[in-house]
């Protein structure tokens, strides 16, 4: 059998289409104004509709997607669009990204630089292949049924192998992150990792699920409630109803840019939201697009057991927050789970903020995934350090007041955090040769040039990644510590106990509870032993008397010169 071509595509609109949209949008009918609480007000689409006559400029969108390299194939039955941009580095690993609705290709705009071209050889790249779901955008309106989540993956796992990879990563958002893990389902000898940033599983309806949730899962659950009773509407309609509602998408922007904005929050910026509502209307695919809940809700098949690649998540306050209990059951190999809070939006409910992180937070996202990938292809895992920054995130993300005083010697939360944030740094760069912070970490400014976790996360990836090329029978690694080079798990120790007593440190000035876990700090005690002498005075206060009382949390603090005790 032949297979289909691989053709070269640009994005260019007919002038008289854009003209169309044009004369749409000045002469809509508009429906009386109504409060909030009835949908999408008039005040948010007059706003978006108006920038969208006034400002927006689809020809400098399409000359920035033009950019990157874009092709068309046809995979059973259907047109397929895709972008491919391959990165410079030959041991770059191949990432499909999926996105969702009603998202776009618009949603990966913001990260294909960073993952294919890194600034540091010691940060993991891709080669990145960007397709438009079936129905969606230049892959133009489906012709045959069946198009949801089981076919797609299928589409997409030939189309990486008619690519010519046969060992790639699946990483998605929305609609993304229920396909990536079907990627893997489909072709587990070939997906090497599946990254997403919703893990959506539910409870079963057993009770022995619901027992013992802790108040976080609780939460989730109670937002997720809120969700289902206010702003379902659209996952009811397009799984019962698609084509009932495509005649007014099909006919009128105004009507679409209002459909569709209702899941876009307030915070984006304009220009994001109409890009993708106009990359929509001009291919007509409003209609085609939400067949895809429909096709998901009438499917006869359904996965048996759970997934086992290996698999990541990243989650955003203000988005669908995943529950691990649920998760782990559909899904039997969960080698990373980060929560992160990026600061993108008003933090309404139905601002929904995070939701779109390749664009809101693209460092944050692009090192999650760098940190997941590094860590199952580039060489060794380390536990522990992953254990160690996990609670630093926890930690930072659970703070209001940045001002704080700190058990950390004079300095308030922010300083520590710029501390912590440069001692990893500073491993990496011993250990790569290059990098490293660009400011003192032992004289910290205390204000940061952005939200926390962008800040952080940067130096996180670049530790893990410098440690991920480390084996574990190494007997020199490089240190910025005053003993020098160390041993793998000694140095991999450090490096996980300054951020997990950092973690400490701030989780305790801001009042939460300690990241800080007694299985973690059994584990940082014996590094702890071999390097906190000749660091007495420095880093390290001298060690305080232990109680009978003391768990393994207390007396690693201790002996560090820490009081567990600590308050402000």
């Amino acid at each position: 059998m032949t297979v289909p071509a691989l053709r070269p595509f640009r994005a260019e609109i007919p002038q008289p289409a854009l003209d169309d949209l044009q004369n749409r949008l000045r002469g809509a009918l508009w429906p009386d104004d109504l409060p909030a609480e009835y949908g999408v007000t008039n005040e948010r689409v007059r706003e978006l509709a108006e920038y969208w006559l006034e400002k927006f400029d689809w020809r400098a969108f399409e000359a920035r997607l033009n950019a990157y390299p874009q092709f068309l194939t046809e995979i059973d039955g259907e047109t397929i669009h895709f972008l491919h941009v391959r990165s410079s580095r030959a041991d770059a690993t191949p990432l499909v990204l999926t996105h969702g609705w009603p998202g776009s290709i618009v949603e990966y705009l913001d990260v294909i630089g960073p993952l294919t071209e890194p600034e540091s050889a010691a940060e993991p790249a891709f080669h990145l292949v960007i397709p438009s779901l079936p129905g969606f955008g230049f892959s133009g309106p489906t012709k045959s049924a069946g198009w949801g989540t089981h076919r797609t993956a299928a589409a997409w796992t030939e189309l990486m192998s008619r690519l010519g990879y046969e060992s790639y990563g699946a990483a998605g958002n929305d609609a993304g992150s229920m396909i990536s893990p079907e990627i893997g389902r489909l072709a587990p000898e070939k997906v090497v990792g599946v990254h997403v940033t919703q893990l959506f599983a539910f409870p079963s309806g057993d009770p022995a699920e619901m027992a013992d949730l802790s108040e976080a899962d609780q939460a989730a659950l109670a937002h997720l409630q809120w969700f289902y009773e206010n702003m379902f509407s659209f996952n009811t309609l397009h799984s019962q109803q698609p084509h009932t509602l495509a005649f007014a998408l099909a006919d009128s922007p105004l009507g679409l840019l209002a459909w569709n904005a209702q899941l876009f929050g307030e915070h984006l910026d304009a220009d994001f939201v109409l890009a993708n509502v106009a990359l929509y209307w001009l291919t007509r695919t409003g209609g085609s697009s939400i067949r895809f809940y429909y096709e998901d809700a009438h499917t006869t098949a359904h996965p048996e057991g759970p997934t086992t690649v290996p698999t990541g998540l990243a989650m955003f306050a203000g988005d669908f927050q995943s529950i691990r209990r649920f998760a782990e059951r559909d899904h039997a190999n969960i080698v990373s789970w980060n929560s992160y809070d990026a600061g993108s939006g008003s933090g309404g409910a139905r601002d929904a903020a995070g939701h779109y992180a390749a664009h809101e937070a693209p460092e944050v996202l692009v090192g999650d995934i760098r940190r997941f990938f590094a860590s199952l292809d580039r060489g060794t895992s380390w536990p522990v350090l992953a254990s160690a920054h996990e609670a630093l995130r926890s930690a930072i993300a659970g703070v209001r007041d940045w001002s704080a005083p700190t058990p950390c010697a004079e300095w308030n939360v922010t300083q520590v955090l710029q501390h912590a944030a440069g001692d990893q740094l500073g491993y990496a760069a011993f250990i790569t040769g290059s990098g490293g912070p660009g400011f003192d970490p032992f004289s910290p400014s205390g204000e940061l040039p952005g939200p926390a976790a962008a800040f952080l996360e940067p130096a996180l990836t670049a530790a893990a990644a410098a440690f991920a090329t480390v084996s574990r029978d190494t007997s020199e690694v490089p240190t910025p510590l005053p003993q020098g080079a160390l041993p793998a798990p000694v140095a991999v120790g450090a490096a996980a106990l300054d951020a997990a007593v950092h973690a400490w440190d701030i989780a305790t000035a801001t009042g939460q509870a300690s990241p800080l876990t007694p299985e973690l700090a059994e584990q940082l005690l014996p590094v702890a032993k071999q390097l906190a002498e000749p660091l007495r005075g420095f880093a390290y206060a001298a060690a305080l008397a232990g109680t009978p009382d003391d768990d393994a949390v207390a007396t690693l603090l201790r002996y560090l010169g820490r009081d567990p005790l600590w308050t402000a």
